[in-house]
This record gives structure tokens, sequence and C-alpha cells, in this order.
């Protein structure tokens, strides 16, 4: 009788302790699912592997996630352009104080030409990125509340905005580091994964 309940007791245990990893690999079936249709699986599942409630989480809250990744791009973003509106801002300022013997001067003007030029595309782009930040949460409120077509809208809209920050420093002939322009690519791609999860709902 005691052997029966102690065989008992451990196909019990079994059937709580396997329980939970059959589920989590059924949750990650679905991650890898959504990303696959989602253009770029491998940034999408990088941004759902980086948020431990992406393994409970089902295809709306997938789409969450995305959405929260967009968020902590945007403002990785919106700080680069602040620190270069800075840069920029020390350059001109301090340009007349740099030594001629060795040329800095010379090669801070040819650094700085078009300085107008960049200062008005980097306040173009932390104006396009601050409206960015608004239209972001807002898909994140319209996913929340069932409104899939208007979250849709709203990620599109917020892509436009740095991309064209993109533009603008690339035709003032502004040196980024190849990290904004990864951040900026990343972006657009998450964008288009979250649209493509929210367009299957």
């Amino acid at each position: 009788m005691m052997m029966m309940m102690m065989t008992k007791y451990l196909v019990l245990t079994l059937v709580v302790i396997s329980s939970r990893p059959i589920s989590i690999y059924a949750e990650k079936e679905l991650m890898m699912r959504e990303c696959r249709n989602a253009q770029f699986p491998t940034v999408c599942m990088q941004c759902l592997e980086s948020d431990p409630a992406s393994v409970v989480a089902g295809s709306v809250a997938i789409a969450g996630i995305v959405i929260n990744c967009l968020d902590s791009h945007l403002h990785t973003l919106i700080k680069q352009v602040f620190s270069y509106i800075i840069i920029i801002k020390i350059i001109l300022t301090y340009s007349d104080f740099f030594i001629s013997p060795c040329n800095i001067t010379e090669l801070l003007s040819k650094k700085v030409k078009g300085h107008d030029e960049m200062k008005a595309a980097l306040k173009d782009c932390k104006k396009d990125l601050l409206v960015a930040m608004t239209l972001v949460p807002d898909a994140k409120n319209c996913l929340e509340a069932g409104d899939y077509n208007k979250a849709g809208q709203s990620i599109q809209l917020a892509l436009g905005f740095p991309l064209q920050c993109r533009e603008n420093l690339e035709t003032s002939k502004f040196q980024f580091s190849p990290s904004f322009r990864q951040i900026i690519t990343i972006y657009a791609q998450l964008s288009v994964a979250a649209m493509r999860i929210i367009d299957r709902f």
C-alpha cells in the first residue's frame, strides 16, 4: 500500500515538473512562428528573447513586446541625436581656440563645413524622433484596446520619422556613427515585424 502511494506521488511529481517545460516549449514555438512570418525573423527573435515574459506570451503580447523594443530603440536614437547636437555646439563654440600650426583649425573647418545644414538636420531629427516617441506608446495602447488597425497605422507612421532623420543627416553630410545607422535599420525591421504580426490578428 505504501509502495503504491509512493509510486502515485512520483508520477504526479513528474507530471507537475514536466508540464512547465512543455508549456514553455509550446510558447517558444509560437514566438518562432510569429517571427518566421515577420520578414526579419532573427531581429524579431532577438527582441522577444530579451524579454523573459515572451515565453508565456500569446500573439498579442508578443506584438506588445516588439513594440517595447521599438520604444527602447527610439530612446537610444534620441539620446544619440542629443549627444550629436552637443558635440556640434562644442566644435562650433571652441573652433577659434584651436592652434593652427598642426592645421587643426583647417581640419575642423572642413569637418563643420555646412554646419548650418547639419545643425538644422539634427534639430529636425530631434523633433521627428520626439513625435515618433508619442506614436509608439499610442500603438501599444491601441493594441491593448484591440484596435489592431490603428496600432499598425501608428507603427507605420512612427517608422517614417527615423528614416527621414537618417536621410536628412546623410543629405547634410553629417558623419554619424555606424551604430546610429544600425539602430535605425533594426528599428525599421522591428516595425515591419510588428506590423506583420498585428496584420494577422
